[in-house]
């Protein structure tokens, strides 16, 4: 459903890869198998709040609501 290309784009913006968190403590980046949503899949959790049917143009928007 697009997760990886989603991961990837996050991957791009952030510098990060999974496991890692950035300098300024602001982003961490885990990927999970489950989150309990499959129907709203691919999902981004950010801050407790899980984003659906996230495609990589949309993950951008995603991202820049919590800068």
């Amino acid at each position: 459903r697009g997760a990886p290309g989603v991961l990837d784009t996050i991957e791009d913006l952030t510098g990060l890869k999974p496991g890692e968190t950035d300098m300024e403590l602001k982003f961490s980046l885990e990927t999970v198998n489950c989150l309990g949503c499959c129907a709203l899949g691919p999902v981004v959790e950010v801050d407790g709040k899980a984003h659906g049917n996230v495609s990589r143009a949309k993950t951008e928007d995603v991202l820049k609501s919590y800068e």
